[in-house]
């Protein structure tokens, strides 16, 4: 077999002096293949078409997706239109090519940027004659245009062992067009060094990989993925994604609009982006300062919700995914959860009392939505702790200590928690003691801010019939307010 055919005129010949193997999984590298993936890594051959784990389960362009050496498999279940296609490999060569990404293909000397230039429309094989689109046999191989619906174009000729190896319908279910992608290069012979000894490969850069043959390797292994994967962790620094979890919302669980956020995660004093994202496809995203938490280490807490939104979307009762990225839009931390839409019977409507900012002394009821439970007045008080939205146009605030307030407070324990909590609400006969963890001492004292807590939870407490009087303690000690 002439190797030369294939080159592409010299543009990369200079580039692939010192080509090494494929390297194996880098250090750190996780063994868990994520649950959405792993029948789908055990039934086709996941060891050789993705080879190792590399990451934990992340969200790209909304989609939940995990990286490998060799790739990246996304689950496209939410908007499926062919069985073969619920999941799809990332666009990987692409988008490094895209990003004029410096790092080494496959731990070679050659670069994307390298193959940014091979991939210029001028270095594209003219159709044969006659043309009119789809592939076509051509000598040794297959051409296939560089157009996503095959029509007509200049485009690549794939050789015969490439372009059967991406048509194994074992490998690749959904069609080398879905699970491969078009070439974006012709096949060229590179040399590279095997076990001290230097030989001829051939390479071709596709969509969602890079192809390599060689004859000398055992049959099964002649046609190898690049570890491109590999390449992508490296260049985003995806190996460095933070262990951090978010702890409220609980996985899975129903929640309303506004959601409440309690996670580990960043570094204190970052900004961070919360980002919720509905099955269907709607989105909310909400920017968080991180706070230094009891640790030391990054905690993000806060009230999640439309803001001053004029006509805030309502989409329906759907799963959903609760993110949160840092500023270079590296996933921190993800959980699953389950939207309620507010008119759905499960959910009902009740009033929070918040301080009005221009009016000090003024305090005023919001509407909210929370899911219905016969506790309701229990509910209320939990949902007022959270304060009113973390970032919001109304102009409300809360006199009850924030989480700010609680892990700066100069008396604070060791034993003390990042945010006031709810220990119990007993009512008897018409009187309702509140009782509130020791975080709530954080107010500071002062008779303005005394007469303000008192009467946002008196008057939240007081909507619902049969509370006719409020009394307040914290830990016990119906004393403890005090200005």
């Amino acid at each position: 077999m002439d190797l030369r055919k294939y080159s592409i005129k010299g543009v990369v010949a200079c580039l692939l002096l010192a080509l090494v193997p494929l390297s194996t999984a880098p250090a750190g590298a996780t063994s868990t293949v994520a649950p959405p993936f792993t029948n789908y890594y055990d039934t086709h051959q996941g060891i050789r078409l993705l080879g190792n784990p590399l990451t934990n389960l992340v969200t790209v362009n909304g989609y939940p997706a995990q990286y490998f050496e060799k790739g990246r498999i996304e689950n496209h279940q939410t908007d499926l239109t062919s069985p073969d296609w619920k999941f799809m490999y990332g666009r990987l060569t692409a988008e490094l090519i895209e990003r004029n990404a410096q790092g080494s293909v496959n731990n070679t000397s050659m670069t994307y940027a390298d193959l940014k230039v091979a991939m210029q429309p001028q270095n594209r094989q003219n159709p044969p004659q006659n043309y009119t689109g789809g592939v076509v046999a051509q000598g040794e191989g297959v051409f296939v245009p560089f157009d996503s619906y095959l029509r007509a174009a200049p485009g690549y000729l794939v050789p015969r062992y490439f372009w059967n190896y991406i048509n194994r319908q074992d490998l690749f279910p959904g069609g080398w067009l879905h699970d491969v992608g078009l070439p974006m290069t012709q096949a060229y012979p590179v040399r590279t060094t095997k076990n001290g000894v230097e030989r001829t490969i051939v390479t071709q850069a596709f969509e969602r990989s890079v192809l390599t043959y060689d004859l000398l390797n055992p049959l099964e292994w002649q046609i190898e993925r690049g570890n491109i994967g590999s390449d992508m962790v490296k260049i985003l620094n995806l190996s460095e994604i933070s262990t951090g979890s978010i702890e409220i919302p609980a996985a899975n669980a129903l929640v309303t609009v506004p959601v409440h956020i309690l996670a580990r995660v960043g570094e204190p004093g970052e900004q961070v982006t919360a980002r919720l994202t509905w099955q269907d496809g709607t989105r909310l995203n909400f920017p968080i300062t991180v706070l230094r938490g009891e640790d030391g280490k990054g905690l993000v807490i806060g009230n999640m919700g439309w803001g001053a939104h004029p006509q805030p979307p309502t989409p329906p009762t759907q799963p959903a995914s609760l993110e949160i990225y840092n500023h270079n839009n590296v996933l921190l931390a993800q959980q699953p959860v389950v939207v309620l839409n507010q008119n759905e019977p499960s959910a009902q409507s009740i009033n929070l009392y918040w301080v009005v900012q221009r009016d000090a002394v003024t305090v005023t009821p919001l509407a909210t939505t929370i899911l219905r439970t016969e506790a309701v007045a229990t509910a209320a008080l939990n949902e007022l702790l959270w304060g009113p939205l973390t970032t919001t146009n109304f102009g409300y605030y809360t006199a009850l200590p924030t989480p700010q307030e609680v892990l700066a407070y100069p008396g604070r324990q060791s034993d003390w928690g990042p945010r006031v909590t709810l220990n119990s609400l007993e009512i008897v006969n018409g009187v309702a003691t509140a009782d509130f963890s020791k975080e709530m001492k954080a107010y500071g004292g002062g008779s303005t801010r005394v007469y303000l807590i008192t009467r946002q939870i008196t008057l939240t407490l007081q909507q619902f019939p049969g509370i006719k009087q409020v009394q307040i303690s914290i830990e016990g000690d119906l004393n403890a307010l005090q200005p």
